[in-house]
C-alpha cells in the first residue's frame, strides 16, 4: 500500500544548529499534510558533544551563528533541493543582533538560494503580530539565555508593532 514518502507538495527548508533536533521535530510536528520539511545543520560553538551546552549560552556564538561563511554556505547547498522556502531557525541570534541585522541576513542568504526566499523566525512572528493587530505581547525567555537578549528580545517586535502596541 503507498504511504506518503516526506516529500510534500510544499517543501520548506530549515538552517538549524548542529546539534539541536527541536526545530526540526516542532516544523515536522506542526506542518499540515503536504508540507514536509528538510533540514541543513550549520556549526553552533555553544554546543558540547552530544549536543550538551553550558546553563547560560555566551553571546558570542549566538552572534557567530549568523555570521558568514559557514550559514551562507548551509543555504546554498540547502537551496540545491526544489524548496519553495527556508527558515533561519535560530530565534537567538535575533535577539543578540536585532532586526536590522536580520534584515541583513536574510537578503545575503538570499543572494545563495536562487531565488527561493528566506525567511528569519523574529522577523515572522513581527511581521504576523502586526497583520493580527497585536496589542499585547508576551515573551518568555529560554533560561539559556543571557541577561542581553532577554532585554534585546522586546524591541525586536515593537520595531515592527503597530505604535499603539507600544504603550500597551
Amino acid at each position: 500500500m503507498w504511504q506518503p514518502d516526506g516529500w510534500g507538495q510544499t517543501r520548506i527548508g530549515l538552517l538549524t544548529p548542529h546539534a539541536d533536533i527541536v526545530p526540526e521535530a516542532e516544523f515536522s510536528a506542526l506542518a499540515p499534510d503536504g508540507i514536509s520539511i528538510h533540514a541543513a545543520r550549520i556549526p553552533f560553538g555553544a554546543y558540547k558533544p552530544g549536543g550538551t551546552m553550558e546553563p547560560t549560552i555566551a553571546d558570542a556564538p549566538v552572534r557567530a551563528m549568523a555570521d558568514p561563511p559557514a550559514v551562507d554556505d548551509a543555504a546554498e547547498m540547502l537551496a540545491m533541493a526544489p524548496l519553495h522556502a527556508i527558515v533561519f531557525g535560530f530565534t537567538s541570534s535575533s535577539f543578540i543582533r536585532g532586526a536590522a541585522d536580520d534584515a541583513a541576513l536574510k537578503s545575503r542568504l538570499e543572494t545563495r538560494t536562487r531565488g527561493i526566499p528566506v525567511v528569519i523566525t523574529c522577523a515572522a512572528a513581527a511581521t504576523a503580530m502586526a497583520a493580527l493587530s497585536a496589542k499585547r505581547v508576551a515573551l518568555i525567555s529560554p533560561p539559556w539565555f543571557s541577561p542581553a537578549p532577554v532585554s534585546n528580545c522586546g524591541r525586536i517586535f515593537e520595531v515592527d508593532l503597530p505604535r499603539s502596541s507600544k504603550s500597551n
